[in-house]
This record gives structure tokens, sequence and C-alpha cells, in this order.
């Protein structure tokens, strides 16, 4: 009995000097293995270039055109232009949706094109939601707008095939 005492006094004791802790400012939050693990995870998603989680086919099809566009360097004018046509004619969208999904892919890409070298990666969340129309759509829009103030740069080209195998592959 006296060693069952001892324990539920130390218990007491240890949950006290914890509780004396926290309101003296310490974190001791780190003790919490779910807090833990909720705080991990977030700072996971948190971290991650919010490219990698576009689930809409629509969303992936305008960062990969406007990343084509932008390969060679800054948009001309024609070419934002062209741009909106696209998205206004091909998504069903008017002016002002097809501008601010200009806009959004446009901030999307903010931080340069290297995210789009890793297309697996950039595809992977949203690959069951194309069907076949629209991958053979999308690669006809990505050599449109490769194609539309010249010839496709090797950059163009390596996105539009990576972009193509990845469906022949995945399609099997």
């Amino acid at each position: 009995m006296h060693i069952v005492l001892g324990a539920l006094g130390t218990i007491i004791t240890i949950l006290i000097l914890v509780n004396r802790l926290s309101n003296s400012g310490v974190d001791v939050g780190w003790l919490n293995p779910f807090a833990w693990k909720r705080r991990r995870e977030w700072a996971n998603k948190y971290h991650v270039n919010p490219i990698y989680s576009l689930k809409n086919p629509m969303d992936i099809t305008a960062l990969l055109v406007l990343a084509l566009a932008k390969s060679e360097g800054d948009i001309s004018a024609d070419q934002k232009k062209e741009i909106l046509n696209i998205f206004g004619e091909v998504f069903h969208l008017d002016s002002e949706e097809s501008t601010s999904l200009f806009t959004a892919s446009n901030f999307l890409l903010k931080d340069g094109l290297s995210p789009i070298d890793n297309m697996r990666k950039l595809l992977a969340p949203s690959s069951e939601s194309f069907t076949q129309e629209q991958v053979n759509s999308s690669s006809d829009l990505f050599t449109h707008i490769a194609n539309y103030e010249g010839p496709a740069n090797s950059f163009q080209q390596e996105v539009i095939s990576s972009f193509d195998d990845y469906f022949a592959t995945s399609s099997k």
C-alpha cells in the first residue's frame, strides 16, 4: 500500500510541476505526442510549394500554359491577350474569371519555373481528374502557346513531352 501511495504522490507532484511551468510561460506542449504529430503534419503542408497541391485539371493546364509563355522571359502583351482568349474560349470563362486565373497562375510561378521541372510531382495529385480529352486538349494548348511567337525552345519541348509521357505511362 505504501508503494501505491508513493507512486500516486510522485505522479501528482509531476503534474503540479508541469502545470506551474505552463502557467509561468514555459511551453510544455511538446510533451503531448498528438499535438506534436499535428504540428509536424501542418509544418510539412505549410512548407510545400502550393503548385504541388493543385488538383483541378484546369488549374494545372493554366499554370503550364503560363509557364510555357514565361519560359523565354517576360510575357508580351500579345501573349497575355492570347492566353486570356484561350482561358475564355477553352475553359468557358468570362473575362473576369480569365483574368483571375491568369493572376493566380502568375502568382504561383513568382518563384520561377523550377517547380515545372518536376512534372511527375506536379501532376500526381490531379492525374485521376484528367480525362483523355482533357489531356489531348491540354497538349494542343501547350503546343499552340509554345509556337505562338516562334518555334518552341528546348524547355517548352521538354515540358510538353514530359506532360505527354506522364499520361502515356499512367494510362497503361
